[in-house]
Parts: structure tokens; sequence; C-alpha cells
């Protein structure tokens, strides 16, 4: 008996389906006296001869059509890099800024692991594109003009394609080129080759609003992960091209300078069928109404984070790192190294090379506090840094703090005070513009990477740090509440040896100054005790941020946004 797969749309011939599939064929005994095949059609229960010449028995075929796969369609406005199988124009893409592009890019990397049909959808910063792949103008028309695109959707137009990220130039009208394109053309086409069945996933504002809004209209479930709880007010008139009006249900308008707006981040949050937060601390920070005091958490987000709690949709999952840049593979180092090897002998050799190019005294047992953040006012805490950074290497003469990060969009405020600071230490700091890098080989030369952050949705620092072997020093907040836990060692009193950095509690200099003392004393223990921990550290690290862990996660809402059915 030839028999079909229940899941089959169409019925295939015989011919057409031994030519189309590669099966396995199952053979068993004569059950019916007329030569031929059977077909059987599961559904109407009826039967049909294909006699066969010269045939004295009918031998049994099953031919087993691989399930029907939904697709999952990420879109973001920015990523790290990506996994070779998303195609061959995956290894042209690099966008980061930040961490939401380490995460986009680790998320890609696990669910084309497990074999799930994963598209991304990004800007095509040409410019940028051009100087990390090191190809020229004709080179990169070639690229994309004869290369595949297969998983990688790029978006293209003038207004961002000679910018160096997603956020710089003009944001709004970068994400209303962006979404326009997004919904007129790349979910109807990946949704129109899985027969329909789609998952999107959108990060951060600018890849929602009317994204979201326009899937939710149109029946396709949407997982928004919330990165930051930033919002972009697009107006309304920038969206030409897009139906605004038959998705205005699904929209969180708003007005700005005197002109109808979406919204976007509300609008994602309102429309997306489950939300999620990279860390569970800030989810609660937001719907427990947590600084009211401050601007940086918009009303209209915080109602619809509530709306979606309290329908059991919001959630959170913590964010994981990409094996591809663990010290045992990272490829900006000089030498490599895991929690198996000599730790601090490799990091002693990184920490040298890292001192000359950046400027730094020559100094191989020096305790190198690395800052590899954003020089942001309103989250990160550079003004705490500013004020305590001279006064704390003069009083800690074996200590150097290194500073690698860009100021907020055009404001180079704070890279001009760090860089006078850095000049006036005599070679005790270090301020460097942002390169991938110069920041990943921090990362191997540094004791202790730190931070003083207001808030924090999840934050990466810390993780990274702890996987290269540093102790972490941020404020209790957040995603840093989550992941530093207090460092106690047996030695001192304590019951056992745990935790993995240090927490301090008022946003203010004093508190970091409290913090990173603490940090230096523990640096300064013998080397043997030191590295003990710091391999301790390593090893939880990596069991703790493992990427199956995070993939696991989103696979398990995936299948819940699918019905719950598996997505292969």
């Amino acid at each position: 008996m030839f028999s079909y797969n229940r899941n089959m749309r169409e019925r295939l011939s015989v011919e057409e389906g031994l030519h189309k599939w590669k099966m396995k064929l199952r053979v068993s005994y004569k059950i019916n006296k007329v030569p031929g095949i059977y077909i059987k059609d599961r559904s109407s229960r009826r039967r049909m001869i294909v006699p066969l010449k010269g045939m004295r028995t009918v031998e049994r075929f099953e031919i087993l059509k691989k399930a029907e796969k939904t697709a999952v369609l990420l879109v973001s406005p920015e990523t790290g890099r990506l996994p070779d199988e998303m195609g061959d124009l995956a290894r042209y893409i690099s966008g980061k800024s930040g961490g939401l592009g380490e995460v986009v890019s680790a998320l890609c990397e696990g669910l084309k692991a497990r074999g799930i049909d994963c598209h991304l959808a990004t800007l095509n910063l040409k410019k940028r594109f051009q100087k990390e792949s090191n190809v020229d103008e004709h080179t990169w028309r070639e690229i994309t003009h004869k290369v595949d695109p297969d998983k990688v959707h790029l978006v293209s137009s003038s207004v961002f394609s000679n910018l160096s990220c997603a956020y710089s130039g003009n944001p709004l009208l970068n994400a209303a080129e962006f979404q326009k394109d997004v919904i007129n053309n790349i979910i109807k086409t990946v949704r129109a080759k899985n027969g329909g069945r789609l998952i999107l996933h959108t990060h951060d504002w600018m890849a929602g609003g009317a994204v979201t809004a326009y899937a939710k209209s149109r029946g396709c479930p949407v997982l928004h992960t919330v990165h930051n709880v930033h919002t972009g007010h697009i107006p309304v008139e920038m969206l030409f091209g897009v139906d605004v009006d038959s998705l205005s249900w699904n929209i969180y308008f708003s007005e700005e300078y005197g002109k109808k707006c979406i919204d976007s981040q509300a609008t994602a949050i309102k429309s997306a069928t489950l939300v999620n937060f990279v860390g569970e601390k800030f989810l609660k920070e937001v719907i427990e109404d947590y600084f009211l005091d401050r601007f940086f958490i918009p009303p209209s987000v915080r109602q619809e984070v509530k709306a979606k709690y309290n329908q059991s949709a919001a959630l959170s999952i913590m964010n994981a790192t990409s094996p591809r840049m663990y010290p045992e593979q990272c490829e900006h180092l000089v030498k490599k190294y895991g929690p198996d090897d000599d730790v601090m002998a490799a990091k002693r050799e990184n920490l040298l090379e890292f001192q000359k190019r950046t400027g730094l005294d020559i100094n191989p047992d020096a305790i190198l506090l690395y800052w590899p953040s954003r020089l942001d006012p309103s989250q990160k805490g550079v003004e705490l840094l500013e004020d305590i950074a001279l006064k704390f290497v003069i009083e800690h003469g074996d200590v150097q703090i290194a500073i690698v990060g860009n100021g907020v969009g055009r404001d180079q405020t704070h890279e001009e005070i760090l860089g006078r600071i850095a000049w006036a230490s005599g070679g005790k700091i270090t301020y460097q513009r942002f390169s991938e890098t110069l920041s990943m080989l921090g990362y191997a030369a540094a004791s202790d990477v730190f931070g003083a952050s207001l808030y924090e949705p999840c934050g990466q620092i810390d993780q990274l740090g702890n996987l290269f072997g540093c102790t972490a020093t941020n404020r209790d907040t957040g995603g840093y509440h989550d992941k530093i836990k207090e460092l106690r060692l047996k030695l001192d009193g304590s019951p056992r040896d745990e935790g993995n950095g240090f927490l301090f509690r008022d946003y203010d200099s004093e508190g970091l100054w409290y913090a990173l003392a603490k940090s230096v004393h523990f640096h300064r223990k013998p080397m043997k005790i030191k590295e003990q921990q710091i391999k301790r550290i390593m090893r939880e690290s990596k069991k703790k941020y493992d990427l199956d862990n995070m993939v696991d996660e989103y696979i398990r809402l995936y299948e819940r946004l699918n019905g719950g059915n598996p997505l292969v």
C-alpha cells in the first residue's frame, strides 16, 4: 500500500514522489491479489490501483515526507556575526553596536543548530559592512546582486547606507524606512515560502511599531523582546506606503511636536502575542513602579507592560553569549585560554599587549579595572566614573583603569572629559573609542569588569567579564542584581567559596568607589588563591550562560506561539 503523510497538502504521483524525496521504503508481504501499487488517500479513504507490468507481488511502499516547518523571522536593527548556515551573504553582515546584536547573533546560531528555519531581517548598513568585510564598492555591489541572500534579508535605503549603526543619523527616519520594507516585502516573502507558517520575533523599538501591528492584523504570532525601554515616536507621515489606518486598532498613537506619531515600543508590546524582557529583576522594576522620579521608562511602555503581565503574557529570558566570544575561541586575543589552562599567565600576556596598544604603563602585575560600556550619562553612570577615576588610581598605586566605548550619538562631551583624565593620569588611565578588537582584548587583560548603571535590563559586560576570568562590579539593579553575587571566600569566614563580583546600592560616586575598593582587595590576594576563584567563576559562568539554555527557552515560547506544536 502506498500511503501519504496526512499533512501533505497536494497529492503526488508515484513518479513525482520518488523523484522529489529520498525516502525509506518499507517492504511487506502481498496483501491483495491485484498486481499493482495501492495508493490510499487517508482523508477520503479512497484507493486507486497503479498497475505495474510484470509485477507478481504488491510491495508496500510508504513515503515519509518531512514534517512541515514553521519559520522564525527575527527582525532586528543590529546583529553580531552570523553563522555560516544563514547563507553566503551572512559572512559579510555584522552591525554590532551593543549587546542586542550579540544576542540576535547567538540566537540565530542556536536556532540553526537545531534545524529550525531561521531568517533575519536587518538594515543594510552598507559602508559599515564594507569596512568590516574589507571590500570596495564594486565588490560589495557584486555580493549583494549575485549572492543568494538565503536567510538574510537586508533592507536597503540611502537614508542609512552610510551610517555606522542603526541609531545614527535620524533614528526615526531609519526606523520608518526599515519598517516599511519589512511590512511590504519581507514578512510576505518569508511567510509565503513557508505556506503561511511564520513566527515573528522583533527586537527593540526600531523593529516594533508598525511591524508588530501589521503582523497582528494578519494573524501572525509575535514575540517581542524588550532589550531596553527606550522608544521612538515615528511620525505617521514617514510611513507613507503603509496603510496605517487599517492597523490603527493595534497601534499606540502619540503626539510629538504637533505631529501624530506611532509610539514604537508601546505599540510593539501592545501588538505582540508574548513579550519577554532580558532580565527578571528589570521586568519587576517596571511593573512595580521603580524609577518614577526619572523619565527613562515612558509611561506608555510601563502601561503596556503591566497589561501584558496581567494577561500572563510578559516573562523574562536571560541573554546568553555565543561560544565564539569565549576566550578559548576569541580571535582578538594574543593568547587564547580556558578554565583548564594557566589562566593567569594567559591573562598576563593579553594585559601586556593591551597596555602596549593603549598607552598604559607596561606593568604585568597591574590590577586592570575595565569599563567596556558606552559613555551614557542617562543609564551607564559615566559621570560617577569621571568623578573618582583619577583619585582612585592615585590612592591605589597598583591599579590601572581602561575605558573603551563611544559617546552617545554625536555627543562627544564625555569622550573629551575622559580623554583629559587619561592624559592627566600619566599612563595609569586610558580612554579609547570602541573597536571590537580592542574591546575583546580588554576583557582578556582585565582583572575586573565594572560599570555604574542607574538601571539595566540585562547587561552583557558582567557575563563576558566572568567568562574571561574577571570579577564583575556594578550597581545592584536590574540585570546586575540577577547575575552578580557578592564574592565570599572560606578563608575569610564564609561557609563556602561563592559569588562572582561586587555590588553597590546607592547611585553615587562613593558607592562605586566602595565596590571597586572591595574588588581591588580581592585581586591583591596571593596568586594561588586568586586563580582558584577565577577558574571557579569561569566554569560556573559557562554553565549558567550556556547558549543552549537560552535557545531552549526561546523555542518553548515559539512552540507556545505555534499552538503547542514543534517547529520542525
